[in-house]
C-alpha cells in the first residue's frame, strides 16, 4: 500500500524530449496533458504499478521506453591546445629552448571536447549517440575544431557560433609527462546569457550531463537546473577554472569530480590520506552533493556515494609502461565513468573500465588523439594490454 501511495503521489518520469511529469500532479505541458496526466505519465505509472503486482522493481518499471539510449550529452568547452614541450620552465628574465624543435602545434582539446568525444568513442557500437554543446569560434581554428567534432560522430547541431577567437590552451609538457595550462578563455566565455531551445531539449532528453568549469558558471547553473527537473544525472567535473561553488548548484548535481587537490581547495580540509579524503567529501555532501567521485592519479580513485558506501578503484597499468602524456586523462575517466554509469553498470566496474580509459590516455600523445575506443578498453581489461 505505501508502495502504491508512493507510485501515485511522487514518482516523476521525464519522456524524451519532454518536461518531467507529477503522476498525481498537473502536467508541466498542458498542451499534452489530459486531466492533469500527459499521455506518457500515463503509461509509465501503469508500468510501475504492474510492477508492484509481479514483485519487479518499481523504480526500473518507472522508466519510458527508450529510455536507456538516450543520449550522453556534454556541455562545455573546445579549445586548440598548443603542446610546447619543455626541460623545464624558464626563471625570470631567462630564456630558454623547447625540449624538441618541432614543438608547438595545434590539437584539438578542451574539457568540454575531451569529455564528448571520448563518450562518442567508449559509446561506439551500443546505439547511444553522444551530443555536445559548445560556443564555436570565428578564426581560422573553429573550423578545424569542427571537422575533428564530426569526424568523432558527435552530434554538434546545438552548438553556437561566438564573435570571438576560439578559447587556446597552452601546454607546457615536461619529460615525465606532466603538464601545466594556462587557458585563453576566447569563445569559452562567450556563451548567451540565455540558454537556447534546442540545448533545453537536449538536457531533457538526455541519459546524463556532463558539465566541467571553462565556460560560465551561469551556463552550469541553468543546465543543472533543467536537468535535475527533468531527472537527468549531472556529473560535474571541477577542473577549469578556479571560483566558487554556489550552493544551489552543488544541491543539483548527482556526481562532482574533483582531484585530491582540488577537494581540499573545495572543502578547506586536507586530503593526504584516505581517511580525510572521505572526510573532504562528505563535508560537500553535506551541502547537497550526492556523490563524490576523487581522482588520485596515480593511486587510482576513490567514489563516497549518497549512500556513505565508499568504492575504491586502483589505477590501471598503463600501456607500454611509459606516462607520455596526462593531459585529458582525467576528462578521459569522467567520461568513461559517465557512459557505463549510463548503460546500468555496477558502480566498482564503471571504475574499473574508467581506469583502463585513462590510463590508455596518458600513454600517448595530445588530448582527443590519445582518447581510446571502447575496444581498447575492453582489450585492456581482458589482457592486460593493447
Amino acid at each position: 500500500a505505501a508502495q502504491r501511495a508512493w507510485v501515485g503521489q511522487s514518482v516523476r518520469a521525464v519522456c524524451a524530449g519532454c518536461a518531467p511529469v507529477t503522476f498525481a500532479g498537473r502536467s508541466r505541458d498542458s498542451s499534452q496533458s489530459s486531466g492533469g496526466f500527459t499521455l506518457a505519465a500515463a503509461a509509465v505509472a501503469a508500468a510501475a504499478l504492474a510492477a508492484l503486482g509481479s514483485g519487479r522493481d518499481v523504480v526500473g518499471a518507472a522508466r519510458c521506453e527508450g529510455r536507456e539510449n538516450r543520449p550522453v550529452l556534454v556541455v562545455g568547452s573546445l579549445n586548440a591546445d598548443i603542446i610546447i614541450e619543455i626541460n623545464r620552465f624558464p626563471k625570470q628574465g631567462e630564456t630558454l629552448n623547447t625540449r624538441t624543435a618541432d614543438t608547438g602545434i595545434m590539437l584539438p582539446g578542451g574539457k568540454g571536447a575531451n569529455q564528448a568525444v571520448a563518450a562518442a568513442r567508449l559509446s561506439t557500437g551500443t546505439g547511444r549517440e553522444a551530443q555536445f554543446v559548445c560556443q564555436l569560434g570565428n578564426d581560422a581554428h573553429a573550423n578545424t575544431l569542427e571537422k575533428v567534432l564530426l569526424d568523432n560522430g558527435l552530434n554538434i547541431s546545438a552548438c553556437g557560433h561566438a564573435d570571438k577567437p576560439s578559447g587556446q590552451a597552452f601546454i607546457f609538457l615536461e619529460a615525465n609527462g606532466s603538464n601545466s595550462i594556462l587557458i585563453v578563455g576566447g569563445s569559452n566565455v562567450a556563451w548567451p546569457k540565455a540558454l537556447s531551445p534546442e540545448l533545453v531539449g537536449l538536457v531533457r532528453g538526455a541519459s546524463a550531463v556532463l558539465l566541467q568549469r571553462e565556460i560560465p558558471e551561469y551556463v552550469n547553473e541553468a543546465v543543472a537546473e533543467i536537468a535535475e527537473k527533468a531527472g537527468v544525472p549531472v556529473v560535474l567535473d571541477v577542473g577549469g577554472e578556479e571560483r566558487p561553488f554556489a550552493d544551489s548548484l552543488l544541491r543539483r548535481l548527482t556526481y562532482i569530480c574533483p582531484n585530491e587537490t582540488e577537494l581540499e581547495r573545495l572543502s578547506g580540509q586536507p586530503t593526504s590520506t584516505e581517511a580525510q579524503i572521505v572526510a573532504a567529501a562528505k563535508k560537500l555532501q553535506a551541502k547537497g552533493v550526492k556523490n563524490v567521485l576523487v581522482t588520485l592519479g596515480g593511486d587510482g580513485a576513490i567514489l563516497i556515494e549518497e549512500s556513505g558506501n565508499v568504492t575504491r578503484q586502483s589505477a590501471c597499468a598503463v600501456p607500454g609502461g611509459k606516462i607520455v602524456d596526462t593531459t585529458g586523462a582525467g576528462d578521459c575517466f569522467r567520461a568513461a565513468f559517465t557512459v557505463a554509469l549510463v548503460e546500468g553498470r555496477p558502480l566498482q566496474e564503471c571504475l574499473r573500465f574508467a581506469s583502463a580509459a585513462g590510463a590508455i590516455t596518458v600513454s600517448r600523445m595530445g588530448a582527443i588523439p590519445s582518447l581510446p575506443t571502447r575496444e581498447e578498453c575492453h582489450k585492456l581489461l581482458e589482457h592486460g594490454r593493447l
